[in-house]
């Protein structure tokens, strides 16, 4: 595919890494042989970045091995990003910090990746949380690399970060959805024109029950990602009746209970939800001239 991407989440607890919860974001899932990735005891971990010291930029704290300006584009527009998730859905702020890792160069980053995390497959960036002290918050991490995708990672796996502080469980679908809605340059305004060029060309419904019933990342690939994004993205900017069916979701994710499938509440507002769908992405019809991928090079 012609953006080999890209990402992921995972929730590790104390020692292995638990990689069933990983996002594998858009791309087909390949796992290396796991007997040539665990690090051996004798061997020194690759170092983290880190040598230009650390970098504050709103509850993101960078940590890079070339300085990094706070009042540079990228990092001026992150800093904003915060805001902007929790305003556009209703979710309390959170102050749990993400530390996040930028690696100098790709084969550094994936060279750390193979030996901290040897179970995850090959991916531009990850989220990862781990449990943290008891009773205390999760920790958040985000490694990634100096690259042309580097806004779209960051946005990305910065709204997992984000999003995975104040609530927990959060289906795989609607996470990585929400990632998807948020990578998009704020003037998009959560538009994915490859995303919405790609879906609106598909000759199949586009299946949302088929999307809750996944609980595994290797079920996922890149027409699943364009489907989470679609559904968000029409809850999100189509009315404001399907709108707050999403915030209402949200917001029983917070509860002990289970949230259960957000598909009958939906089916509650529109008799046939998949055409509410076409009708939203046919609303958002764009020129082909005008689909490109967002690059952003340092």
């Amino acid at each position: 595919m012609a953006d080999s991407r890209r990402s992921g989440r995972m929730r590790a607890g104390y020692g292995l890494a638990a990689c069933a919860l990983a996002l594998l974001v858009g791309c087909d899932t390949l796992f290396h042989n796991r007997n040539e990735l665990i690090p051996s005891a004798t061997i020194a971990p690759p170092p983290l970045p880190g040598k230009a010291g650390a970098q504050r930029v709103s509850q993101f704290v960078f940590y890079s091995d070339t300085p990094i300006k706070p009042n540079a584009p990228l990092f001026e527009e992150l800093s904003q990003l915060r805001d902007q998730v929790f305003n556009e859905l209703h979710l309390p702020p959170s102050n749990t910090i993400v530390q996040v890792y930028l690696f100098d160069e790709q084969s550094k980053y994936e060279r750390y990746m193979r030996y901290r995390y040897p179970e995850l497959p090959k991916r531009r960036a990850f989220f990862i949380a781990h449990p943290g002290v008891p009773g205390g918050p999760r920790e958040l991490f985000v490694f990634t690399y100096w690259g042309d995708h580097i806004r779209q990672d960051l946005r990305h796996e910065l709204t997992h970060a984000l999003v995975n502080s104040v609530l927990k469980d959060v289906p795989l679908w609607l996470d990585e959805g929400i990632a998807e809605f948020f990578e998009t340059p704020p003037e998009r305004n959560g538009l994915n024109l490859l995303h919405l060029d790609a879906v609106k060309r598909r000759s199949v419904p586009v299946d949302l029950p088929a999307l809750e019933r996944l609980d595994q990342v290797q079920q996922m690939g890149r027409l699943q990602y364009q489907e989470a994004w679609a559904w968000t993205h029409m809850m999100l900017r189509s009315t404001p009746q399907a709108r707050a069916v999403l915030l209402g979701y949200l917001q029983s994710l917070r509860e002990p209970k289970p949230a259960g499938a957000l598909y009958p509440r939906l089916a509650e507002l529109y008799p046939a939800p998949g055409d509410a769908l076409a009708r939203h992405l046919a609303a958002n019809d764009l020129p082909a001239a005008t689909i490109r991928p967002v690059i952003h090079r340092r």
